[in-house]
């Protein structure tokens, strides 16, 4: 006789973007491995696949601060170890927040609290800041720089690959290309999660789907208050002066950030986002529209000047799940006790990913985080009028 696939688990992950895999990595890493980690395509397929992929520190909110903390120590100090990689997963560029005379202040409250957790980072003055860390740059507008040297960005599919192979291999089950159909719900429990190849039973079922949550939970009577929303990059070549190509930079003065990608290239995006009615589905240019070219080139060469003649290369765009105040929604739901929500994570999903495993793993084996107060970013704190959100004006700075 042939073997009967399993089909109920002591844990159900939906979703196995960043934020997925690290949650079935962290409780393989823990001992649970009697997990089935489900996507609808592959693993880091889906906005994990369009990242920017940055890895930095500055937040306002003490505890995503702390996670960020967690996240970039752990992805550059212990991940090849713990996770038994061998693929290259972090590259340092150094990351420099530009602040207005507005936001100086937060600048400097947001470097004292990381100097406490034993992170090394400064506040420039930012004629200082041209002198002796990037001279190529117009520092008009900016008030304070608050740099990180050590920060930089991460390798999705590598992380993500690794989460997933670590976790097959210590016994838990993946899915890939199994789109979920709906969720059974009775009794104020999801008790089964219906797939497009069978039906699968969860003791806690997990929901990472960041974009597409909605899709589910809006007929199972749990929709979220999560808005969708797109964000667009451009993609140039770097110049022949490697000199003139800027480190990592967030810009809350002229609203963009950009990084470089490689030796070659460099990355650019916006701080805000649009919202527009369209299937949240992510994709690339291969020539950029000239709309997106002008949005984010402006501000880019004003601040690096050098880099106007730099060539166009490409662009992508991806989505955001974007709660209320930018900040996500973590824990159980009030409506289904064993839904447990990873979601809403408004752009911080995967530079978070190893703070967003270990808490949802936490939670699942001994009922709370055992290293962050997550206590505010429950559901319920929307009924309570409460707000997380950023203290600078751009919700994704966190």
């Amino acid at each position: 006789m042939g073997s009967v696939e399993k089909t109920r688990f002591r844990v159900i992950i939906m979703g196995a973007g960043s934020t997925g895999s690290s949650i079935a990595y962290h409780l393989a890493k823990k001992g649970e491995t009697d997990v089935l980690l489900l996507d609808r395509s592959c693993a880091g397929c889906g906005q994990t696949g369009v990242t920017s992929a940055l890895i930095r520190l500055h937040y306002t909110n003490p505890v995503i601060r702390s996670m960020a903390v967690y996240s970039w120590r752990f992805i550059r100090e212990r991940f090849s170890e713990e996770v038994e990689c061998e693929l290259p997963v972090f590259t340092e560029t150094g990351i420099g927040f530009g602040v207005s005379e507005e936001g100086v202040k937060e600048a400097e409250r947001v470097v004292s609290s990381l100097r406490t957790m034993g992170v090394e980072v400064e506040i420039y003055d930012p004629e200082d800041f041209r002198r002796e860390v990037f001279r190529h740059m117009n520092v008009e507008g900016l008030a304070a720089v608050a740099w990180e040297p050590h920060s930089g960005y991460g390798n999705p599919s590598s992380i993500v690959g690794c989460y997933v192979r670590y976790a097959r291999r210590m016994g838990v089950k993946v899915m890939e290309n199994n789109p979920i159909t709906r969720l059974v719900v009775k009794d104020g429990r999801v008790v089964a999660v219906e797939t497009k190849r069978g039906v699968f039973r969860g003791e806690a079922v997990v929901n990472a789907l960041g974009v597409w949550a909605n899709r589910l939970l809006k007929p199972a009577g749990a929709e979220l208050p999560i808005k969708i929303g797109r964000e667009e990059v451009l993609v140039v070549r770097n110049l022949e002066r490697r000199e003139v190509v800027p480190p990592g930079w967030g810009d809350l003065a002229l609203g963009f950030y950009s990084r470089p990608e490689g030796r070659d290239l460099t990355i650019i995006g916006g701080l805000y986002v649009d919202y527009p009615e369209v299937e949240p589905e992510p994709g690339r240019y291969s020539k950029p529209p000239l709309r997106l070219v002008e949005t984010r080139m402006k501000p880019f060469v004003k601040r690096f000047p050098h880099m106007a003649d730099a060539e166009l290369h490409s662009g992508w765009y991806g989505f955001y799940d974007i709660t209320p105040d930018w900040q996500p929604i973590i824990g159980h739901d009030p409506r289904l006790e064993n839904l447990i929500h990873m979601v809403g994570l408004s752009g911080h999903g995967f530079k978070l990913s190893p703070a967003y495993g270990d808490t949802i793993s936490d939670i699942i084996l001994y009922g709370k985080s055992r290293r962050f107060d997550t206590s505010k970013f429950s559901l319920e704190r929307f009924e309570r009028k409460e707000s997380e959100r950023s203290r600078y004006k751009y919700g994704i700075i966190g």
